[in-house]
C-alpha cells in the first residue's frame, strides 16, 4: 500500500463532524473499527485486500483521533500518519482486550459507542473489560458524514476514474475472437497497475456471449466469439478512494445487442439530466424502470440503478427502489442500468457522476 497525505485541514474537519454527530447523542468517546472510517479520521492507508488492523478511537475533549495499531503496522504508521495519534497496542494481550484496555485508560464507560457492532469478539472483551452493558453503533452517522464528498476525496476519485479509462482502452485495443476472458483481464491488469494503481477496488468482470446475462459473471477461459456482448466492469483504487467503470463491447456486430446498448446508454443519459440534490434516490430508480418498460426491458432489469463510491465500491446512497436516502450536494454516485437476457446476452453502462445543486458533474 502507498501511504497518503490527506491535507491536515481536512482531517481536522472530518474529526470535528463527527465530534459533532457525538455530543448530538451524548457520546464521550467512538472507537471506530471499519477499516474505511479509520482511513477517514486518521488519514492511514487502511483499506485493500485485506485491511489492515488498525482503529481509531475519538474522544470529545481531543482534537486528534488515536490511532491504535499492532506492532506490524506500528512503525509505518509513525511514518506515514500525520493527524493521528498512533498508539502501539500491548503484544503481550490478545488484539482485543489489547484495545479493551486502552479504553479502559481512557475511562471509557458505560455507553461505549462504536462504528459497526458487527465484531462480536470486540464488543464482548470491551463488556468484559469495562464492566459495560450499553454499547450502542453510530454507523450511520458516519455514513452519512462520508457520504458527502470534499475536495480531496473527489481528486482522488478522479484519478481512479482516469486510470480505469486507461485499462478500457486496453481491452478495446486488445478484443479479438478467440481470446479468452481470463487472458483480456491479464492484459488489462497489468495495464491498470504500470498506470500506477494503488490497488484493484473488486474483482473485475469480464463476461462475454451467454454469460454477459450474469451481472456479477466471473472471467472464465471462455474464448469470445464473433458477435458476442462483452461486459467488462473495472474499479481501481487511489490513495483508498474507488472508481467503478462498466463498458458493454460487442465483438464484431451484433443488431440486437447494439440497439439494446444504445437504449442504456439513453437511459442513463436521460436519468443524469434529473439528478440533483433533493431528489429522492428511489425516484431516479423508478423512472429508469419506467423508460425500460417502455421497451418492455424492465423485466430484464435485476439491480438497482446505482450506488455512492468512495473509500468503499458500495456506499451511501443507495440507488434503489428499497432505498430511502435522498442526493445531498457533494454525493458521488454510478449510475450503472443494466439489462440481462439468461443465456443470450447482457449489457450494462457504467458511469460516475457528482450531485450538485442544480445537477450533477460526469466524472467519468
Amino acid at each position: 500500500m502507498k501511504s497518503i497525505d490527506v491535507p491536515s485541514h481536512i482531517i481536522k474537519l472530518r474529526v470535528k463532524r463527527i465530534k459533532k454527530a457525538m455530543a448530538e447523542v451524548g457520546a464521550r468517546g467512538l472507537l471506530i473499527s471499519q477499516p474505511e472510517n479509520v482511513q477517514y479520521v486518521t488519514g492511514f492507508n487502511v483499506v485493500g485486500n485485506p485491511p489492515r488492523n488498525s482503529w481509531a478511537l475519538i474522544l470529545e475533549d481531543d482534537e486528534e483521533a488515536y490511532l491504535l495499531v499492532p506492532v506490524l503496522e506500528y512503525y509505518e504508521a509513525i511514518e506515514e500518519v500525520k493527524h493521528a495519534e498512533v498508539v502501539i497496542l500491548d503484544r503481550s494481550k490478545k488484539l482485543m482486550e489489547a484495545i479493551a484496555d486502552f479504553l479502559l485508560e481512557m475511562k471509557m464507560h458505560d455507553p461505549i459507542y462504536m462504528d459497526d457492532l458487527k465484531d462480536h469478539d470486540l464488543v464482548s472483551s470491551i463488556k468484559r473489560k469495562l464492566g459495560v452493558k450499553d454499547v450502542r453503533s453510530m454507523q450511520e452517522s458516519i455514513e452519512k458524514l462520508r457520504a458527502k464528498k470534499d475536495e480531496y476525496e473527489i481528486s482522488c476519485m478522479k484519478e481512479a476514474i482516469n486510470k480505469v479509462k486507461k485499462g478500457l482502452e486496453k481491452a478495446q485495443d486488445i478484443l479479438r475472437e478467440g481470446i479468452a476472458e481470463v487472458s483480456l483481464v491479464a492484459e488489462i491488469e497489468k495495464v491498470l497497475w504500470e498506470e500506477g494503481i494503488d490497488g484493484i477496488a473488486f474483482d473485475p468482470i469480464v463476461a462475454s456471449g451467454p454469460r454477459s446475462s450474469f451481472p456479477h459473471a466471473k472471467p472464465t477461459t471462455r474464448h469470445i466469439r464473433r458477435g458476442d456482448s462483452v461486459v467488462i466492469d473495472l474499479g481501481v483504487r487511489i490513495q483508498g478512494y474507488c472508481s467503478d467503470i462498466t463498458r458493454t463491447f460487442i465483438m464484431g456486430r451484433n443488431p440486437e445487442v447494439e440497439e439494446v446498448l444504445d437504449y442504456i446508454i439513453n437511459v442513463q443519459e436521460t436519468i443524469a439530466s434529473h439528478i440533483k440534490s433533493g431528489v429522492r434516490a428511489s425516484e431516479i430508480n423508478a423512472e429508469a424502470v419506467s423508460l425500460l418498460r417502455e421497451r418492455k426491458l424492465d423485466e430484464y432489469y435485476l439491480h438497482g440503478l446505482g450506488h455512492g463510491i468512495g473509500l468503499s465500491v458500495h456506499e451511501k446512497p443507495t440507488i434503489s427502489s428499497l432505498s430511502e436516502d435522498v442526493l445531498e450536494v457533494g454525493n458521488v454516485v454510478t449510475l450503472e442500468p443494466g439489462v440481462y437476457f439468461r443465456g443470450r446476452f447482457g449489457v450494462r453502462h457504467e458511469d460516475v457522476f457528482l450531485v450538485s445543486d442544480d445537477g450533477c458533474l460526469r466524472l467519468s
